[in-house]
């Protein structure tokens, strides 16, 4: 008989989800920073005009973020019992959106990378900097779901 501890992948799933929500945050604030550092060097641009493009990366990150933070905000106090709902949610969290944190991070991206930045401003450290938090968060977010979907779960009584 083949005995299995729950408690290791549910602490690894809870991580997860933490470092993910972390990531996808710091992905949003770069996102943001990218485009208010640009227009604050360039006087006549205007900022309004950059709303749309920065909404489709940033909303995917947010709602991301915000989903993930608020289903592991009800986890219970006990680790190695998660619920079989807990884990199902975070596999539906990770698992819808990651294509929208990819296309539309990577969309936005492309739209400051277009910008024309100047090689040493504050607005292309910014870039550069999104690269990585941008593939951090969806990997990071990828790797959620595939411990997600082989966690076992304990169905609650």
């Amino acid at each position: 008989m083949r005995s299995t501890s729950v408690r290791p992948a549910g602490r690894r799933l809870i991580l997860l989800s933490v470092l993910v929500v972390v990531l996808t945050t710091i992905a949003a604030a770069n996102l943001t920073l990218i485009y208010l550092l640009f227009a604050v060097d360039h006087p006549g641009s205007n900022f309004g005009g950059f709303l749309l493009v920065m909404a489709i990366g940033l909303v995917p990150f947010l709602l991301t973020a915000g989903l993930l933070a608020w289903t592991i905000r009800g986890r219970p106090s006990e680790p190695d019992q998660l619920p079989r709902q807990l884990v199902g949610r975070l596999r539906m969290i990770s698992g819808f959106g990651l294509p929208f944190m990819f296309v539309g991070g990577l969309w936005s991206g492309l739209g400051g990378a277009l910008l024309g930045l100047e090689q040493g401003s504050a607005a292309a450290y910014a870039l550069t900097l999104y690269q990585f938090t941008f593939l951090a968060a969806v990997i990071a977010d990828g790797i959620t779901l595939v411990v997600a979907l082989m966690t076992r779960t304990v169905s609650r009584a």
